[in-house]
Protein backbone atom coordinates (compact mmCIF):
# COMPACT_ATOMS: atom_id res chain seq x y z
CA UNK A 1 0.00 0.00 0.00
CA UNK A 2 1.17 3.55 -0.83
CA UNK A 3 0.09 6.05 1.86
CA UNK A 4 0.19 9.86 1.62
CA UNK A 5 -0.04 11.91 4.86
CA UNK A 6 -1.09 15.57 4.49
CA UNK A 7 -0.76 18.02 7.41
CA UNK A 8 0.53 21.60 7.60
CA UNK A 9 2.12 20.80 11.00
CA UNK A 10 5.49 19.06 10.53
CA UNK A 11 5.37 17.53 14.03
CA UNK A 12 2.07 15.79 13.20
CA UNK A 13 3.59 14.51 9.96
CA UNK A 14 6.54 13.02 11.86
CA UNK A 15 4.22 11.33 14.40
CA UNK A 16 2.08 9.78 11.65
CA UNK A 17 5.16 8.69 9.73
CA UNK A 18 6.60 7.07 12.86
CA UNK A 19 3.42 5.09 13.52
CA UNK A 20 3.16 3.96 9.90
CA UNK A 21 6.79 2.87 9.65
CA UNK A 22 6.60 1.00 12.95
CA UNK A 23 3.21 -0.73 12.66
CA UNK A 24 2.90 -0.98 8.86
CA UNK A 25 6.44 -1.70 7.70
CA UNK A 26 5.29 -2.97 4.30
CA UNK A 27 3.66 0.36 3.41
CA UNK A 28 5.38 3.08 1.37
CA UNK A 29 4.85 6.44 3.11
CA UNK A 30 4.79 9.90 1.49
CA UNK A 31 4.56 13.18 3.43
CA UNK A 32 3.06 16.48 2.27
CA UNK A 33 3.10 19.74 4.28
CA UNK A 34 1.72 21.89 1.43
CA UNK A 35 -2.00 21.23 0.82
CA UNK A 36 -1.74 22.77 -2.66
CA UNK A 37 0.62 19.95 -3.70
CA UNK A 38 -1.77 17.10 -2.82
CA UNK A 39 -3.44 16.68 -6.23
CA UNK A 40 -0.08 16.61 -7.98
CA UNK A 41 1.26 13.91 -5.66
CA UNK A 42 -1.87 11.80 -6.13
CA UNK A 43 -1.28 11.92 -9.87
CA UNK A 44 2.44 11.04 -9.77
CA UNK A 45 2.73 8.66 -6.81
CA UNK A 46 -0.20 6.25 -7.41
CA UNK A 47 -1.50 6.63 -3.84
CA UNK A 48 -3.80 3.99 -2.29
CA UNK A 49 -4.62 5.63 1.06
CA UNK A 50 -4.69 9.36 1.91
CA UNK A 51 -4.47 10.61 5.53
CA UNK A 52 -5.80 14.18 5.25
CA UNK A 53 -5.84 16.83 7.99
CA UNK A 54 -9.05 18.90 8.06
CA UNK A 55 -7.76 22.15 9.59
CA UNK A 56 -5.10 23.68 7.31
CA UNK A 57 -4.44 27.28 6.12
CA UNK A 58 -5.39 28.56 2.65
CA UNK A 59 -7.18 25.35 1.68
CA UNK A 60 -8.63 22.96 4.24
CA UNK A 61 -8.95 19.19 4.07
CA UNK A 62 -12.67 19.28 3.24
CA UNK A 63 -12.02 21.38 0.12
CA UNK A 64 -9.24 19.00 -0.94
CA UNK A 65 -11.62 16.08 -0.39
CA UNK A 66 -14.15 17.79 -2.70
CA UNK A 67 -11.48 18.13 -5.40
CA UNK A 68 -10.56 14.48 -5.07
CA UNK A 69 -14.12 13.17 -5.26
CA UNK A 70 -14.91 15.40 -8.25
CA UNK A 71 -12.21 13.54 -10.20
CA UNK A 72 -13.35 10.08 -11.40
CA UNK A 73 -9.75 8.88 -11.45
CA UNK A 74 -9.73 8.96 -7.63
CA UNK A 75 -13.21 7.58 -7.06
CA UNK A 76 -11.89 4.53 -5.20
CA UNK A 77 -9.06 6.29 -3.30
CA UNK A 78 -9.37 5.60 0.44
CA UNK A 79 -9.36 8.90 2.40
CA UNK A 80 -9.03 9.06 6.20
CA UNK A 81 -9.66 12.52 7.69
CA UNK A 82 -7.34 13.63 10.53
CA UNK A 83 -8.89 16.05 13.01
CA UNK A 84 -8.77 17.32 16.57
CA UNK A 85 -12.40 18.47 16.33
CA UNK A 86 -15.44 16.76 17.81
CA UNK A 87 -17.79 18.60 15.46
CA UNK A 88 -20.42 16.09 14.26
CA UNK A 89 -21.50 18.41 11.46
CA UNK A 90 -17.96 18.43 10.03
CA UNK A 91 -17.80 14.66 10.24
CA UNK A 92 -21.15 14.41 8.48
CA UNK A 93 -19.94 16.73 5.71
CA UNK A 94 -16.78 14.66 5.23
CA UNK A 95 -18.73 11.41 4.89
CA UNK A 96 -21.26 12.99 2.54
CA UNK A 97 -18.45 14.16 0.28
CA UNK A 98 -16.85 10.74 0.31
CA UNK A 99 -14.45 10.25 3.23
CA UNK A 100 -13.70 6.61 3.98
CA UNK A 101 -13.07 7.10 7.71
CA UNK A 102 -11.56 9.50 10.26
CA UNK A 103 -8.88 9.45 12.98
CA UNK A 104 -8.93 11.87 15.90
CA UNK A 105 -5.86 13.80 17.04
CA UNK A 106 -3.91 13.31 19.15
CA UNK A 107 -3.68 9.91 17.50
CA UNK A 108 -4.69 6.89 19.55
CA UNK A 109 -2.56 4.06 18.18
CA UNK A 110 -5.19 1.33 18.66
CA UNK A 111 -7.83 3.36 16.82
CA UNK A 112 -5.28 4.37 14.17
CA UNK A 113 -4.29 0.75 13.47
CA UNK A 114 -7.89 -0.50 13.33
CA UNK A 115 -9.13 2.19 10.98
CA UNK A 116 -6.10 2.02 8.68
CA UNK A 117 -6.39 -1.77 8.42
CA UNK A 118 -10.08 -1.45 7.55
CA UNK A 119 -9.56 1.03 4.71
CA UNK A 120 -6.54 -0.94 3.46
CA UNK A 121 -8.73 -4.02 3.22
CA UNK A 122 -11.39 -2.03 1.36
CA UNK A 123 -8.71 -0.77 -1.03
CA UNK A 124 -7.45 -4.32 -1.66
CA UNK A 125 -10.98 -5.56 -2.31
CA UNK A 126 -11.64 -2.65 -4.67
CA UNK A 127 -8.49 -3.37 -6.65
CA UNK A 128 -9.45 -7.05 -6.79
CA UNK A 129 -12.91 -6.15 -8.09
CA UNK A 130 -11.39 -3.90 -10.77
CA UNK A 131 -9.10 -6.73 -11.86
CA UNK A 132 -12.06 -9.11 -12.00
CA UNK A 133 -14.06 -6.66 -14.10
CA UNK A 134 -11.11 -6.22 -16.47
CA UNK A 135 -10.82 -10.00 -16.82
CA UNK A 136 -14.55 -10.32 -17.49
CA UNK A 137 -14.41 -7.56 -20.11
CA UNK A 138 -11.46 -9.25 -21.78
CA UNK A 139 -13.23 -12.62 -21.75
CA UNK A 140 -16.34 -11.03 -23.22
CA UNK A 141 -14.28 -9.49 -26.03
CA UNK A 142 -12.57 -12.85 -26.65
CA UNK A 143 -15.94 -14.63 -26.79
CA UNK A 144 -17.28 -12.05 -29.24
CA UNK A 145 -14.12 -12.44 -31.33
CA UNK A 146 -14.46 -16.22 -31.32
CA UNK A 147 -18.12 -15.94 -32.29
CA UNK A 148 -17.26 -13.56 -35.13
CA UNK A 149 -14.54 -15.93 -36.33
CA UNK A 150 -17.02 -18.82 -36.29
CA UNK A 151 -19.48 -16.88 -38.45
CA UNK A 152 -16.75 -15.75 -40.82
CA UNK A 153 -15.39 -19.30 -41.07
CA UNK A 154 -18.82 -20.71 -41.85
CA UNK A 155 -19.34 -18.15 -44.62
CA UNK A 156 -16.11 -19.16 -46.37
CA UNK A 157 -16.66 -22.89 -45.91
CA UNK A 158 -19.89 -22.90 -47.90
CA UNK A 159 -17.95 -21.77 -50.95
CA UNK A 160 -16.09 -25.06 -51.38
CA UNK A 161 -15.98 -28.76 -50.64
CA UNK A 162 -14.66 -27.87 -47.20
CA UNK A 163 -18.24 -27.05 -46.21
CA UNK A 164 -19.23 -30.64 -46.91
CA UNK A 165 -16.49 -31.94 -44.63
CA UNK A 166 -16.94 -29.42 -41.84
CA UNK A 167 -20.72 -29.68 -42.17
CA UNK A 168 -20.53 -33.33 -41.10
CA UNK A 169 -18.66 -32.20 -38.01
CA UNK A 170 -21.04 -29.39 -37.01
CA UNK A 171 -22.62 -31.25 -34.10
CA UNK A 172 -19.26 -32.42 -32.80
CA UNK A 173 -17.67 -28.99 -33.02
CA UNK A 174 -20.71 -27.44 -31.30
CA UNK A 175 -20.41 -30.03 -28.52
CA UNK A 176 -16.70 -29.35 -28.05
CA UNK A 177 -17.31 -25.59 -27.87
CA UNK A 178 -20.48 -25.77 -25.73
CA UNK A 179 -18.69 -27.62 -22.91
CA UNK A 180 -16.20 -24.84 -22.07
CA UNK A 181 -18.74 -22.11 -22.85
CA UNK A 182 -21.14 -23.83 -20.42
CA UNK A 183 -18.81 -23.68 -17.46
CA UNK A 184 -17.65 -20.17 -18.41
CA UNK A 185 -21.30 -19.09 -18.24
CA UNK A 186 -21.71 -20.84 -14.89
CA UNK A 187 -18.56 -19.18 -13.56
CA UNK A 188 -19.72 -15.74 -14.66
CA UNK A 189 -23.09 -16.29 -12.91
CA UNK A 190 -21.28 -17.28 -9.71
CA UNK A 191 -18.98 -14.29 -10.09
CA UNK A 192 -21.99 -12.01 -10.47
CA UNK A 193 -23.50 -13.35 -7.22
CA UNK A 194 -20.16 -12.92 -5.46
CA UNK A 195 -19.90 -9.31 -6.61
CA UNK A 196 -23.42 -8.59 -5.31
CA UNK A 197 -22.48 -9.95 -1.87
CA UNK A 198 -19.20 -8.03 -1.74
CA UNK A 199 -21.00 -4.85 -2.80
CA UNK A 200 -23.66 -5.43 -0.15
CA UNK A 201 -20.89 -5.79 2.42
CA UNK A 202 -19.22 -2.54 1.32
CA UNK A 203 -22.53 -0.64 1.50
CA UNK A 204 -23.20 -2.11 4.94
CA UNK A 205 -19.73 -1.02 6.09
CA UNK A 206 -20.36 2.53 4.83
CA UNK A 207 -23.66 2.71 6.71
CA UNK A 208 -21.98 1.48 9.88
CA UNK A 209 -19.13 3.98 9.51
CA UNK A 210 -21.61 6.83 9.10
CA UNK A 211 -23.33 5.61 12.23
CA UNK A 212 -20.00 5.82 14.08
CA UNK A 213 -19.93 9.62 13.58
CA UNK A 214 -21.85 10.15 16.81
CA UNK A 215 -20.43 7.10 18.62
CA UNK A 216 -17.52 7.97 20.84
CA UNK A 217 -18.11 5.41 23.63
CA UNK A 218 -15.96 2.28 23.51
CA UNK A 219 -18.96 -0.02 24.05
CA UNK A 220 -20.84 1.45 21.09
CA UNK A 221 -17.70 1.33 18.94
CA UNK A 222 -17.13 -2.34 19.82
CA UNK A 223 -20.78 -3.17 19.15
CA UNK A 224 -20.61 -1.67 15.64
CA UNK A 225 -17.30 -3.42 14.89
CA UNK A 226 -18.81 -6.76 16.03
CA UNK A 227 -21.81 -6.10 13.76
CA UNK A 228 -19.51 -5.48 10.78
CA UNK A 229 -17.58 -8.67 11.54
CA UNK A 230 -20.85 -10.59 11.79
CA UNK A 231 -21.93 -9.32 8.38
CA UNK A 232 -18.50 -10.33 6.99
CA UNK A 233 -19.02 -13.89 8.24
CA UNK A 234 -22.69 -14.04 7.22
CA UNK A 235 -21.90 -13.14 3.61
CA UNK A 236 -18.88 -15.51 3.59
CA UNK A 237 -16.65 -12.77 2.17
CA UNK A 238 -13.46 -14.67 3.03
CA UNK A 239 -14.61 -17.81 1.18
CA UNK A 240 -15.77 -15.72 -1.77
CA UNK A 241 -12.47 -13.89 -2.19
CA UNK A 242 -10.62 -17.20 -1.89
CA UNK A 243 -12.74 -18.72 -4.67
CA UNK A 244 -12.36 -15.82 -7.12
CA UNK A 245 -8.98 -16.89 -8.49
CA UNK A 246 -10.21 -20.44 -9.25
CA UNK A 247 -13.27 -19.10 -11.06
CA UNK A 248 -11.19 -16.76 -13.20
CA UNK A 249 -8.63 -19.52 -13.95
CA UNK A 250 -11.39 -21.96 -15.01
CA UNK A 251 -12.93 -19.32 -17.26
CA UNK A 252 -9.57 -18.55 -18.88
CA UNK A 253 -9.02 -22.26 -19.51
CA UNK A 254 -12.44 -22.47 -21.15
CA UNK A 255 -11.62 -19.51 -23.38
CA UNK A 256 -8.31 -21.17 -24.32
CA UNK A 257 -10.12 -24.42 -25.17
CA UNK A 258 -12.58 -22.61 -27.45
CA UNK A 259 -9.73 -20.65 -29.04
CA UNK A 260 -7.81 -23.87 -29.83
CA UNK A 261 -10.85 -25.41 -31.49
CA UNK A 262 -11.54 -22.28 -33.49
CA UNK A 263 -7.88 -21.96 -34.48
CA UNK A 264 -7.91 -25.53 -35.77
CA UNK A 265 -11.03 -24.80 -37.80
CA UNK A 266 -9.45 -21.65 -39.18
CA UNK A 267 -6.25 -23.40 -40.15
CA UNK A 268 -8.24 -25.99 -42.10
CA UNK A 269 -10.92 -23.79 -43.58
CA UNK A 270 -9.69 -20.28 -44.30
CA UNK A 271 -6.48 -21.21 -46.07
CA UNK A 272 -6.84 -20.35 -49.75
CA UNK A 273 -5.92 -22.93 -52.35
CA UNK A 274 -3.67 -20.26 -53.85
CA UNK A 275 -2.00 -19.33 -50.57
CA UNK A 276 1.77 -19.58 -50.53
CA UNK A 277 3.40 -22.57 -48.87
CA UNK A 278 5.49 -22.38 -45.73
CA UNK A 279 7.51 -24.67 -43.47
CA UNK A 280 5.35 -26.55 -40.96
CA UNK A 281 5.20 -29.76 -38.90
CA UNK A 282 3.04 -32.66 -40.09
CA UNK A 283 2.44 -33.64 -36.46
CA UNK A 284 0.88 -30.24 -35.77
CA UNK A 285 -1.44 -30.58 -38.79
CA UNK A 286 -2.52 -34.06 -37.64
CA UNK A 287 -3.19 -32.82 -34.09
CA UNK A 288 -5.38 -29.97 -35.34
CA UNK A 289 -7.46 -32.32 -37.48
CA UNK A 290 -7.81 -34.74 -34.55
CA UNK A 291 -9.23 -31.95 -32.42
CA UNK A 292 -11.98 -31.39 -34.99
CA UNK A 293 -12.91 -35.03 -35.73
CA UNK A 294 -12.68 -36.17 -32.11
CA UNK A 295 -16.41 -35.94 -31.40
CA UNK A 296 -17.40 -37.34 -34.80
CA UNK A 297 -15.47 -40.55 -34.03
CA UNK A 298 -17.03 -40.96 -30.59
CA UNK A 299 -18.91 -44.27 -30.24
CA UNK A 300 -17.76 -45.20 -33.77
CA UNK A 301 -14.02 -45.76 -33.79
CA UNK A 302 -10.91 -45.43 -31.69
CA UNK A 303 -8.32 -43.25 -33.41
CA UNK A 304 -4.68 -43.86 -32.51
CA UNK A 305 -1.76 -41.72 -33.56
CA UNK A 306 1.87 -42.78 -33.97
CA UNK A 307 4.13 -39.88 -34.85
CA UNK A 308 7.79 -40.03 -35.78
CA UNK A 309 9.73 -36.90 -34.93
CA UNK A 310 10.04 -35.29 -38.35
CA UNK A 311 11.56 -31.98 -39.42
CA UNK A 312 9.41 -29.24 -40.91
CA UNK A 313 8.21 -29.69 -44.47
CA UNK A 314 7.45 -27.04 -47.08
CA UNK A 315 3.72 -27.24 -47.80
CA UNK A 316 0.36 -25.52 -47.53
CA UNK A 317 -0.77 -26.61 -44.05
CA UNK A 318 -4.43 -25.78 -44.67
CA UNK A 319 -4.57 -27.87 -47.83
CA UNK A 320 -2.83 -30.87 -46.22
CA UNK A 321 -5.22 -30.59 -43.26
CA UNK A 322 -8.16 -30.60 -45.66
CA UNK A 323 -6.90 -33.81 -47.30
CA UNK A 324 -6.41 -35.51 -43.93
CA UNK A 325 -9.86 -34.34 -42.79
CA UNK A 326 -11.53 -35.75 -45.92
CA UNK A 327 -9.86 -39.15 -45.53
CA UNK A 328 -10.59 -39.42 -41.80
CA UNK A 329 -14.25 -38.48 -42.27
CA UNK A 330 -14.57 -41.08 -45.02
CA UNK A 331 -13.06 -43.71 -42.70
CA UNK A 332 -15.38 -42.78 -39.82
CA UNK A 333 -18.42 -42.81 -42.12
CA UNK A 334 -17.46 -46.20 -43.57
CA UNK A 335 -17.06 -47.78 -40.12
CA UNK A 336 -20.35 -46.23 -38.96
CA UNK A 337 -22.23 -47.81 -41.88
CA UNK A 338 -21.03 -51.28 -40.82
CA UNK A 339 -23.10 -51.12 -37.61
CA UNK A 340 -20.43 -53.01 -35.67
CA UNK A 341 -21.12 -54.22 -32.16
CA UNK A 342 -17.64 -53.06 -31.11
CA UNK A 343 -15.78 -49.89 -31.92
CA UNK A 344 -13.82 -49.69 -35.12
CA UNK A 345 -10.20 -48.66 -35.28
CA UNK A 346 -8.37 -45.96 -37.25
CA UNK A 347 -4.60 -45.62 -37.08
CA UNK A 348 -2.67 -42.56 -38.26
CA UNK A 349 1.12 -42.71 -38.66
CA UNK A 350 3.62 -40.05 -39.70
CA UNK A 351 7.04 -41.20 -40.91
CA UNK A 352 9.80 -40.62 -43.46
CA UNK A 353 10.30 -42.87 -46.45
CA UNK A 354 13.23 -42.12 -48.78
CA UNK A 355 12.68 -38.58 -50.14
CA UNK A 356 9.11 -38.29 -48.81
CA UNK A 357 7.43 -37.44 -45.56
CA UNK A 358 4.35 -39.60 -45.20
CA UNK A 359 1.02 -39.80 -43.43
CA UNK A 360 -0.79 -43.15 -43.50
CA UNK A 361 -4.44 -43.54 -42.46
CA UNK A 362 -5.62 -47.12 -41.93
CA UNK A 363 -9.15 -48.16 -40.95
CA UNK A 364 -10.82 -51.53 -40.35
CA UNK A 365 -13.95 -50.55 -42.26
CA UNK A 366 -15.67 -52.49 -45.06
CA UNK A 367 -12.97 -51.70 -47.62
CA UNK A 368 -13.42 -50.44 -51.20
CA UNK A 369 -14.58 -52.84 -53.92
CA UNK A 370 -11.80 -53.49 -56.43
CA UNK A 371 -13.89 -52.17 -59.32
CA UNK A 372 -14.15 -48.78 -57.56
CA UNK A 373 -10.49 -48.29 -56.71
CA UNK A 374 -9.67 -46.65 -60.03
CA UNK A 375 -12.70 -44.33 -59.75
CA UNK A 376 -12.38 -42.87 -56.25
CA UNK A 377 -10.41 -39.82 -57.40
CA UNK A 378 -12.90 -39.00 -60.16
CA UNK A 379 -14.94 -35.83 -59.55
CA UNK A 380 -18.45 -36.51 -58.19
CA UNK A 381 -17.80 -40.22 -57.67
CA UNK A 382 -19.35 -41.43 -54.42
CA UNK A 383 -20.61 -44.71 -53.03
CA UNK A 384 -22.83 -42.96 -50.49
CA UNK A 385 -26.56 -42.49 -50.78
CA UNK A 386 -27.89 -39.42 -52.60
CA UNK A 387 -27.49 -36.32 -50.44
CA UNK A 388 -24.80 -37.92 -48.27
CA UNK A 389 -21.79 -36.48 -50.10
CA UNK A 390 -20.68 -34.49 -53.12
CA UNK A 391 -18.07 -36.91 -54.41
CA UNK A 392 -15.50 -34.10 -54.56
CA UNK A 393 -13.52 -34.81 -51.38
CA UNK A 394 -11.01 -37.32 -52.75
CA UNK A 395 -10.86 -35.55 -56.12
CA UNK A 396 -9.81 -32.32 -54.38
CA UNK A 397 -7.43 -34.30 -52.15
CA UNK A 398 -5.74 -35.87 -55.18
CA UNK A 399 -5.35 -32.44 -56.80
CA UNK A 400 -3.82 -30.97 -53.64
CA UNK A 401 -1.29 -33.78 -53.08
CA UNK A 402 -0.35 -34.72 -56.64
CA UNK A 403 -0.76 -31.50 -58.62
CA UNK A 404 -0.12 -28.77 -56.07
CA UNK A 405 2.50 -30.50 -53.91
CA UNK A 406 4.03 -32.90 -56.46
CA UNK A 407 3.43 -35.75 -54.06
CA UNK A 408 1.72 -39.13 -54.13
CA UNK A 409 -1.70 -40.23 -52.84
CA UNK A 410 -1.87 -44.03 -52.69
CA UNK A 411 -4.72 -46.29 -51.60
CA UNK A 412 -4.74 -49.96 -50.64
CA UNK A 413 -7.94 -51.74 -49.74
CA UNK A 414 -9.12 -55.26 -48.97
CA UNK A 415 -12.86 -55.86 -49.04
CA UNK A 416 -14.33 -56.54 -45.56
CA UNK A 417 -10.94 -55.86 -43.92
CA UNK A 418 -10.19 -52.18 -44.35
CA UNK A 419 -8.47 -49.42 -46.29
CA UNK A 420 -5.16 -47.55 -46.09
CA UNK A 421 -4.49 -44.15 -47.66
CA UNK A 422 -0.88 -42.96 -47.84
CA UNK A 423 -0.05 -39.29 -48.35
CA UNK A 424 3.53 -38.76 -49.56
CA UNK A 425 4.98 -35.25 -49.66
CA UNK A 426 8.40 -34.59 -51.23
CA UNK A 427 11.04 -33.34 -48.80
CA UNK A 428 12.85 -31.22 -51.37
CA UNK A 429 11.36 -27.77 -51.94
Amino acid sequence: MRVLVVDDDRFNLMVAQGYLQYYFKEYTVFLCQDPKAVMGMLETENIDILLLDIMMPEIDGIDILRQIRSNEAYGDLQVIMLTAMNDSESFKTCFEIGASDYVRKPIDITEFQARLKAVAKNRSNTLMLKDMIDVMKKQNIELKTVNALLKDTQFHLVQSEKMAAIGELAAGVAHEINNPIGYIGSNLETLSNYLKKINEYFIYNQECLEGMVTCFEDSQYKQIMDTIKGKYNQLKIEAITGDLENIITDSKNGIQRVAEIIQSLLNLSTTSLDQEKDFCLLELIVNQVFLIVKHEAENVAVITQNNTMLPEIYCNAGQIGQVLLNILLNAIQAIKLQSKESLGHIEVNTYQEADYMCISITDDGPGIPEENLDKIYNPFFTSRDVGQGTGLGLSISFDIIVNKHKGVLDVKSILNEGTTFIIKLPISV
